[in-house]
């Protein structure tokens, strides 16, 4: 049987002709001289040295590699891409220096670096947004933290739409960003109906049109979630619009209240087209963001201004912790459509849009809506959605599997190119491997992962990194102080 010896060598793609001798004759010498310390320490003693004597000597063949006699297999080169089958330990680069550190390659035990921009840039991916999934305790929150601190440790910026538990304050704290506190008792006051920071693209006329069909949207989203997307009728719509209008024409920026006013007390012109209570019934509904369980949140001018420069937002909704489903919906609808208004500028700056508890925000037909719109545009706002879920299987509660809103919901999970896996019950592996298309061994992997370990596609490339964080770090990042003496 013929043996040959293997040695992968990188060669430059410009060599000059010196260094080209020198690796040549360093490349003999290995093949010269590189299984000496093997065969001494082995005990088998090369050419004429003496050794311990052979009275039996067996016949040489394939079935044995052992004699008296040294073996000089020729040497063999090929690239590293022909190595590869014989030898799997040979990885590859991974995703590049350039981006935010978040740990060790498992497989390549090489620093594990990620930037959703520089790799749109570099066609890795065709898109910035990224989802994280994975059980309690599996170390998902720890990475999204590493992530956004680090990126904007790089001169990245992150917003927080709704921060239900709190967990995103301390990080905002961290880094010098701004935390907004809204629920009951609290003294802060945020106008969904604001109009935002208004793009220099933009004419006077495309400008109000965007401010308006923005209001008219989350108008329109807020009475659909009182009546549990019952639709409005044609006359409603008509008497909505004329409130809104009227709320306008009387003060620049008007607020919930307001627009509540005029429908329940419309004008003359209104009267004309839908009668004197053709809005009524849609005052009902909006009037619990007003004087119920959402009072002193969403109804006044906001005493708080979102600052552009700020390396982070977060609008922190914990004091709601209790509330019914209903009443969080409603705070995250408002919430989020103040903080699009501000982070929907193309001269805002490279931005991370946080989802946080994202099954709850899928299931609310306004919020889907508006994540989809975002998912669509988000390379024209220059920003990466982050949406973190504990598992797919989260979706069958907003359908089945024909529902039209499950499939939307999905469809965001899909369409997203950085797609993070930590480790996930068997029993939810089926949805997991379908929606992110996911392989078989990927799914064994998956759910044998340690904590803090995590199965990154990126685009079409698959990676199991490490995350690692230091200590000052985890006292920001981790969620277990509670639990612990």
């Amino acid at each position: 049987m013929k043996t040959t010896q293997q040695a992968v060598a990188f060669i430059p793609s410009q060599e000059s002709r010196s260094a080209r001798r020198e690796r040549r004759g360093l490349q003999g010498q290995v093949v010269a001289g590189g299984q000496e310390p093997f065969w001494k320490k082995m005990g088998l003693l090369a050419g004429d040295e003496e050794g311990p004597a052979t009275t039996n000597p067996q016949p040489y063949g394939s079935h044995s590699l052992k004699g008296p006699h040294r073996l000089h297999p020729a040497p063999h080169r090929a690239s590293t891409m022909t190595f590869a089958a014989a030898y799997p330990f040979i990885t590859e680069s991974g995703l590049g220096h350039e981006g935010t550190y978040i740990g060790s390659d498992v497989f390549g035990s090489g620093a594990f670096t990620y930037d959703p921009w520089v790799l749109y840039e570099k066609g890795v991916i065709s898109g910035p947004s990224i989802v994280i999934i994975g059980t309690v305790g599996t170390g998902k929150s720890m990475c999204a933290k590493s992530l956004v601190a680090r990126s904007i440790t790089l001169g990245r910026k992150a917003a927080v739409a709704s921060d239900p538990k709190g967990e995103w304050v301390p990080v905002a704290n961290a880094v010098g960003g701004k935390v907004i506190s809204v629920g009951p008792g609290r003294s802060t006051r945020v106008n969904p109906l604001d109009a935002g920071p208004r793009s220099r693209d933009l004419s006077n006329a495309q400008w109000q049109a965007v401010v308006r069909q923005r209001r008219r949207q989350l108008l329109v989203a807020l009475v659909s979630l009182m009546r549990q997307g019952v639709p409005m009728h044609p006359v409603e719509h008509t008497a909505l619009d004329m409130a809104l209008t009227e709320a306008v024409a009387a003060n620049e920026t008007p607020t919930l209240p307001m627009v509540l006013g005029y429908l329940l007390n419309p004008s003359k012109e209104t009267r004309q087209l839908v009668g004197p209570d053709g809005g009524r019934a849609v005052a009902h509904s909006l009037r619990r963001t007003v004087s119920g369980d959402l009072e002193g949140m969403f109804d006044a001018p906001s005493t708080v201004s979102f600052d552009a420069d700020a390396p982070m937002m977060v609008m922190d909704t914990s004091a709601l912790i209790g509330a019914s489903e209903q009443a969080l919906s409603l705070a995250a609808a408002c919430g989020a459509t103040w903080l699009e208004a501000a982070i929907t500028n193309p001269d805002g700056g490279k931005r991370i849009v946080v989802y946080d508890e994202g099954w709850r925000m899928l299931a609310d037909p306004y919020m889907l809506v508006k994540m989809s719109e975002q998912w669509r545009l988000a390379r024209t706002y220059g920003i990466a959605n982050l949406l973190i879920m504990h598992k797919v299987a989260d979706l069958n509660e907003i359908g089945d599997s024909a529902s039209g809103h499950r499939q939307k919901a999905l469809g965001l999970l899909t369409e997203a190119d950085t797609r993070i896996i930590f480790r996930q019950k068997h029993d939810s592996m089926r949805l997991t491997k379908e929606a992110l298309g996911l392989t078989e061994a990927e799914c064994g992997q998956v759910e044998e992962l340690p904590k803090g370990v995590g199965l990154w596609k990126v685009g079409n490339r698959s990676f199991v990194v490490a995350n690692q964080v230091t200590s000052d770090e985890l006292k920001v990042f981790s969620t277990d102080h509670r639990m612990l003496p």
